[in-house]
């Protein structure tokens, strides 16, 4: 049915405003993320940092795209930051430009329309330089339409030959049919590409002045000649069109003569695909920073360290602002359950994360040397390959040393309590030494629950803690970051808040006195031991 323009365009703005809910499918959301994967860049972000940082949640959030091609580019950035303050200040234009400039908005809107059908997400398979998949028999067909022709022709001289032409059509249009379903599927994302010239043409057209747009005439030129042969796919509702196609093969002649052009033209697919993906991904970013508080982020040297100011996670409503700076040495966070440790962790990561792909932070300000995200949030066990916990934990610590041996000062590394799948001994000790040996070599914030770590690493972190309020009558947090280690135990308060039986709180409180007191003996023998340990070794 057709539309005004300017119907589209009100719908289109409404929808940027206020993007609705949708359920995207990531398999064909990542395929150009998956596709460019293995290239050369500065960082990729791995899937357990995906998924700790609720990266599918958070894309979705951000997803204000309009086309197939731009969910796809939105996603290829999220996971893949940037170390160029020329690229990331040029995309902040961009959505600067989109978000103050409403004809230009619209005229975006608009071009980039023409590519939401589902079969834009196919466009990918046409970047790769090699050629559509080859159809079973392919080379039978020219040998097949010429037979049918010359049968007809000869028939003019010798009647009998038409007997021949019976044959060949009932053969040609049996093998039309055989071939039509898998026609049908390898030619989806060429039936996108007049899609993907137009609404390249359109935002050449519009003249907006980003630097992505620029070299798009030569691109579009070589593209059109290619849409052009794949136009014949595209007509429908001729019979005798479609009689053609079934006596003579032209859809299977056609076709094999696009599978191989594509080659040719790959590179132009590829420049036109990437200019709208990077238009659209620009929409989406100024519809956020409508939708959120957010700032430019500003990247300096390593020296002035990170330095975080009201930062809050986007995916957590009415979010507790905190800030944080980070310089030399890391940061140890103590406190108990749901105060809030992990998702200021995440706070600290999504920002890092989108600072470096789309300029844009969920903070007051934001100011950091470029570093790439790690994290070891949410480790789970592994059925499939009989891995338990602490052999899964031991494993993806063991990738983060070799990470930041291998480009030291580089990283931002995220931990939540390490080790906790052996007991309790040998997980002080661990975790110990592995952030002992981390802190020197990237900036690191780890989550606790063992009080005792703080002590053992004051020369390299500062602590840092979350803590509850448990009345008789209520408990809540109030979710900000405090300095200090934390010096409240309330665990067992909240038993007895939740109504147990006074002898199991009485049991458990005379108990944990107990263990506090050794714990305490324990730690300053401990602290003791390794001063004249390293005192010791000074003096060899």
């Amino acid at each position: 049915m057709w539309t005004s323009s300017r119907t589209r365009l009100r719908r289109l703005e409404a929808a940027w405003l206020q993007p609705a809910a949708r359920s995207p499918h990531f398999p064909l959301v990542a395929r150009y993320y998956d596709y460019v994967q293995h290239e050369p860049a500065y960082h990729r972000l791995p899937d357990q940092t995906w998924a700790d940082l609720n990266g599918e949640l958070l894309f979705e959030l951000l997803d204000a795209t309009v086309s197939r091609v731009g969910q796809q580019c939105l996603y290829h950035r999220l996971r893949s930051p940037l170390a160029d303050e020329t690229t990331l200040h040029e995309f902040d234009a961009a959505a600067t430009l989109l978000a103050q400039q409403p004809l230009a908005r619209g005229q975006a809107l608009l071009a980039l329309d023409q590519l939401t059908a589902r079969e834009a997400y196919y466009l990918v398979d046409l970047l790769s330089g090699q050629p559509l998949p080859t159809l079973p028999g392919a080379r039978f067909a020219p040998l097949l339409a010429l037979g049918l022709l010359t049968t007809v022709l000869g028939g003019f001289w010798l009647p009998i030959l038409w007997w021949g032409t019976i044959a060949f059509a009932l053969t040609n249009a049996v093998f039309h049919f055989w071939q039509l379903q898998r026609i049908k599927f390898s030619v989806r994302p060429l039936l996108q590409l007049g899609r993907l010239h137009r609404a390249g043409q359109a935002l050449q057209r519009a003249a907006l002045p980003l630097r992505q747009l620029q070299p798009l005439a030569a691109p579009l030129a070589r593209l059109g000649a290619l849409v052009r042969q794949v136009a014949f796919f595209q007509v429908e509702d001729n019979w005798l069109l479609e009689l053609l196609k079934m006596l003579l093969l032209l859809d299977l002649l056609v076709y094999a003569r696009c599978r191989v052009a594509v080659q040719q033209y790959a590179p132009s697919i590829r420049s036109v695909f990437e200019a709208v993906g990077y238009v659209d991904c620009a929409l989406a970013v100024a519809s956020f920073r409508q939708r959120h508080a957010t700032c430019v982020p500003h990247f300096g040297p390593a020296t002035e360290g990170i330095q975080l100011q009201a930062g809050y996670h986007p995916l957590v409503p009415g979010c507790v602002p905190n800030d944080l700076t980070l310089t030399g040495p890391g940061v140890l966070l103590t406190g108990s359950n749901m105060a809030g440790k992990t998702t200021f962790m995440r706070t600290l990561g999504v920002n890092a994360l989108l600072a470096q792909t789309i300029a844009t932070c969920p903070a007051t300000a934001y100011r950091a040397p470029f570093c790439r995200v790690l994290t070891s949030l949410s480790l789970a066990d592994s059925l499939p390959t009989g891995k338990s916990y602490y052999l899964v934990e031991a494993e993806t610590m063991r990738q983060l040393l070799l990470a930041c041996d291998a480009a030291p000062g580089s990283y931002l590394l995220l931990l939540d309590e390490l080790f906790k799948g052996t007991n309790t001994q040998e997980r002080i000790a661990a975790t110990k030494a592995v952030l002992a040996y981390l802190q020197p070599r990237s900036w690191v914030v780890a989550a606790t629950h063992d009080g005792e770590l703080g002590a053992l690493l004051h020369s390299s972190f500062v602590e840092y803690h979350f803590c509850e309020t448990v009345t008789e009558e209520d408990w809540y947090f109030d979710y900000r970051l405090k300095a200090g280690p934390l010096t409240t135990r309330n665990a067992i308060r909240l038993l007895a808040r939740l109504h147990y039986p006074a002898q199991v709180v009485a049991a458990a409180q005379a108990l944990s006195t107990t263990l506090a007191t050794r714990a305490q003996s324990s730690s300053a023998q401990l602290s003791t031991s390794e001063e004249c340990s390293s005192l010791a070794d000074s003096t060899r």
